[in-house]
């Protein structure tokens, strides 16, 4: 009696289909963003044609994840180009390789630290208007900012106002170099280190004019506050970290204004 032939069985419920090419894939895609696409290609293309072996183009993308991290949206893109799969991520926008970073999880985890860091660091440098000219009292105001970081004690903390104090008063200086005090003849100017009354000069060189008097009282009081901040600063013993920040943030906030 002949043997019945019998199909081969299969493990498990179903069979795994072959991936299909890539140019097929856009036809399984149910809802698309297509201004959202098309700046992830542009970027994706820019950045591109900057590697020496040649630009690569977008085959196919999808939109696969989405967080929200600390308030800030994070989006990740699968990208198909012809030399690879890449990761897209957005807030900021930043590529990685799929070959060197396979998982997803893993990747938005490694993209938000990676942008945290970038943004702190960026907070600590000062950019502002007329940055030649104020070059000495920006550079002390990051020198403020980054001793933070080292601070443990209370001393140290108070250090940071003493660097505070000296950016304000260093601003001033230079500062007073395009303030005119020739139409006040009868007053003689304030002494170099009085740094209240040029501020005062300086907040009326910046916002002259009766349309400007809100801003020019808010100018005065901002630089009266962030004075008398960073003396507070310097003699407060028992001073802490979230003291030197506020002291940093409050300098940083009166000359960026100007």
């Amino acid at each position: 009696m002949a043997k019945r032939k019998t199909k081969p069985r299969v493990k498990g419920e179903c069979i795994i289909p072959t991936r299909p090419p890539t140019s097929a894939l856009r036809s399984t895609l149910i809802e698309t963003s297509p201004y959202e696409e098309r700046e992830v290609i542009e970027y994706f293309e820019s950045e591109s044609s900057r590697d020496p072996k040649g630009p690569a183009t977008v085959e196919h993308l999808e939109l696969v994840k989405s967080e929200v991290v600390w308030g800030r949206e994070h989006k990740v893109w699968d990208v198909y180009a012809t030399d690879g799969r890449w990761w897209v991520m957005t807030e900021p926008m930043n590529l990685y390789s799929q070959e060197h970073f396979p998982s997803l999880d893993y990747i938005l985890s490694f993209h938000i630290g990676l942008m945290a860091r970038v943004a702190a660091r960026e907070s600590r440098q000062a950019r502002a208007k007329n940055s030649e000219l104020f070059a000495a009292a920006f550079r002390r105001w990051e020198q403020a900012a980054e001793a933070i970081d080292l601070a443990k004690e209370a001393e140290d903390f108070q250090a940071v106002g003493m660097k505070c104090r000296e950016c304000l008063l260093t601003f001033a200086r230079a500062a007073q170099k395009d303030v005119s005090t020739h139409k006040r003849t009868d007053t003689p100017p304030p002494k170099r280190g009085d740094f209240v009354h040029w501020a005062e000069l300086i907040a009326e060189h910046a916002a002259s004019g009766a349309r400007a008097k809100d801003l020019r009282k808010y100018l005065k009081d901002g630089s009266s506050n962030a004075w008398q901040l960073v003396n507070w600063l310097t003699h407060t013993s028992n001073a802490i970290r979230h003291d030197a920040e506020l002291v940093v943030a409050a300098t940083g906030h009166y000359f960026y204004r100007l």
